[in-house]
């Protein structure tokens, strides 16, 4: 899933992000509950978390060479870090989970649909993935855009043009929340981004979807 070699001797994302989606960073961690799973990278939201109130616990995915930008002071009472991919969770005994946050993890994924697939069988049956995620445009801009993409993934080993609402909708995940919107500080290829709530339909068994 993610490619180490590269990523370890470079960051590859514009430093911008980390000021420019701090917020909305944070804003995610606040919305959390219950049992945590955060696929790491980033750390600057981890004070956010209601650790002791509608936080449990959080488990955080900390892997070498990964992808970060931002920093925690400290870490707050009650976080886990993990050198794991969330493939191998279930085996070290880890899960289920109330919530899993993503920020901006996607790009370093080979495969969309096993990631959420994997994601799905790590959540409970009433559990929620919160994703603040780089996303393709739609239309002729999206196009052009794509080549951006390709050329991220050359260079850094990233995957920018990925349609994750399109991918969470072909697995029957329901989307609660969605947000369209643009880092303008930052290069063309990095700017679509989207904000997402997910949760299993109802009447949606445990396992994840096949």
């Amino acid at each position: 899933m993610v490619s180490p070699p590269l990523v370890a001797w470079m960051n590859p994302l514009p430093m911008e992000l980390a000021p420019a989606l701090r917020k909305r960073r944070s804003d995610l961690a606040t919305a959390a509950s219950g049992e945590v799973l955060d696929l790491g990278g980033w750390s600057d939201h981890l004070d956010s978390y209601q650790i002791g109130t509608d936080v449990g616990s959080v488990t955080m995915l900390d892997r070498l060479g990964d992808i970060r930008a931002g920093t925690s002071a400290r870490d707050p009472g009650g976080l886990t870090r993990v050198d794991s991919d969330p493939e191998d969770l279930g085996e070290l005994g880890y899960g289920p989970f109330d919530t899993i946050v993503s920020l901006i993890r996607t790009p370093l994924v080979a495969d969309l649909n096993r990631f959420l697939k994997t994601l799905a069988g790590l959540l409970r049956k009433d559990g929620r993935l919160l994703f603040l995620e780089p996303v393709a445009r739609a239309g002729r801009t999206g196009r052009l855009l794509a080549f951006g993409g390709r050329l991220g993934r050359a260079v850094g080993g990233l995957h920018l043009d990925w349609d994750l609402p399109a991918g969470i909708r072909a697995l029957g995940l329901t989307i609660t929340d969605l947000e369209r919107f643009e880092v303008p500080t930052v290069s063309a290829p990095f700017r679509p981004f989207v904000e997402m709530k997910v949760r299993r339909p109802l009447s949606s068994p445990e396992s994840s979807p096949s």
